[in-house]
């Protein structure tokens, strides 16, 4: 009778995901969705609209543990999940659809411990559930030596993400980086870049989650969005620009209503401010209870000092966008 016993040595990859803001978008015809029954049409659910990727991540380390010639072989592939050092197995549901998407590429005698941190707070409106999916795909790929495409691998995670109502969108714009429109829903990705001028920083400031998945399955919101981000498209499509890809966004925020829907009169107070301060402006993370604020570098202190005016923000930080999408750390 084989004893229990696992070998000492274990393989481990590191990958870094670009977090990112979705300034606008546009969600599908929320009537047609009915016709969405398997894990295969998920690939065309998603949404047109985005925002920039930050030089803030979302960073998962897979290790990979081998069973020994000893070692009774499961019957099925082990794996927990950690997120922050905490045992998250049961509920990070997206990280979990990842792997199951994965799991008939991968040798089911080995147990895999996934564990994601993130720089900037979870359910806030910068796609952690996204980083999470894509460190899963791309880590998967390496530490396995699967062979598959960056494409396919961001396939999975945008399927990951979709089943679970976590994000439409934006495993995209986290896949090429930069600041980048969806002009097409779901994979494959049809992404635009927006040219960033020098000397501009992103600031944000959270102020507690919001559930996405509420929103994304709420039947009045949906429709409300889809119509409202079908003028934001076509707004942005006439000027492919940083001052105009604002312009939308504000202009979104304020068609949608969801400042007020969601009674939080307090950042629709901070927004008002930050846009008499900042040549860019500010707006709402889509979706999160979070602002952003687009800026050049000599209006940030002045951008800063506003946002600390109020006390219930629980993280604030300034950043820059991040150009590339996936990488490992060695």
């Amino acid at each position: 009778m084989n004893s229990t016993k696992i070998k000492s040595s274990s393989n481990r990859v590191e990958v870094w995901v670009p977090l990112r803001i979705s300034g606008f978008f546009q969600m599908q015809d929320p009537s047609n969705q009915h016709e969405y029954r398997n894990s295969d049409d998920f690939v065309k659910i998603g949404s047109r609209g985005g925002g920039p990727a930050l030089n803030a991540f979302g960073k998962t380390v897979i290790i990979r543990q081998k069973y020994s010639e000893s070692h009774p072989i499961p019957n099925k592939m082990q794996y927990s999940i950690f997120i922050d050092g905490i045992d998250c197995t049961s509920k990070a549901n997206t990280s979990r659809s990842a792997i199951e998407l994965m799991k008939s590429y991968l040798n089911g005698t080995d147990s895999l411990i996934v564990y994601h941190t993130f720089d900037l707070p979870q359910g806030s409106g910068y796609g952690s559930s996204g980083a999470g999916a894509l460190g899963i795909t791309f880590g998967l790929n390496k530490l396995y030596k699967l062979g598959l495409s960056n494409d396919e691998l961001g396939k999975y995670a945008h399927i990951a993400e979709v089943m679970n109502h976590t994000g439409l969108g934006t495993v995209g714009g986290q896949f090429v980086g930069g600041l980048s429109i969806s002009l097409q829903p779901g994979f494959p990705f049809n992404m635009q870049k927006i040219e960033i001028p020098s000397g501009i920083r992103i600031v944000v400031g959270s102020f507690g989650p919001i559930s996405t998945r509420f929103i994304l399955t709420d039947t009045n919101y949906k429709q409300l969005i889809h119509l409202k981000g079908r003028k934001a498209m076509k707004r942005m499509k006439a000027d492919f620009s940083l001052l105009n890809y604002m312009f939308v966004c504000k202009k979104f925020l304020i068609e949608t209503q969801l400042l007020e829907r969601l009674n939080l009169m307090d950042l629709k107070s901070l927004i008002s401010a930050l846009n008499q301060i900042s040549h860019f402006g500010a707006s709402m993370n889509m979706l999160g209870k979070s602002v952003f604020c687009i800026c050049h570098s000599s209006e940030v202190e002045a951008v800063k000092k506003e946002f600390m005016r109020f006390s219930s923000i629980v993280a604030l930080q300034i950043l820059k966008i991040c150009d590339k999408g996936p990488f490992f750390i060695e």
